[in-house]
């Protein structure tokens, strides 16, 4: 739920920084914005390939059904685009790719 809710926002101030709705002109605006996570992490999209720098976070469900967070990151960490543990991703590009359809 946090991510839609930093997607909606960073949308939102790129938006604004574009002064426009124009999708490319957004797009460009997103790269490398900052936002204050609910989670109280600031979160950074990559500059490079718009990934959320995001914590990592692990947790129990406790019987009431809620989580209990048993680790975590100490900071945001750089997403891989990629899983370094698939043939052939290692040759696949670190930057968006605009589709051709």
């Amino acid at each position: 739920m946090e991510a839609t809710y930093v997607g909606i926002h960073m949308w939102a101030q790129a938006v604004e920084k574009a002064g426009t709705t124009d999708v490319d002109k957004v797009r460009a605006a997103m790269a490398g914005q900052t936002f204050a996570a609910p989670s109280g992490f600031t979160l950074t999209m990559d500059a490079t390939n718009h990934h959320l720098h995001k914590p990592v976070m692990i947790g129990e469900i406790e019987s009431n059904g809620q989580f209990n967070v048993v680790w975590q990151t100490d900071k945001p960490i750089r997403a891989q685009p990629w899983s370094p543990y698939i043939a052939g991703n290692d040759k696949k590009p670190d930057t968006p790719v605009k589709s051709t359809n």
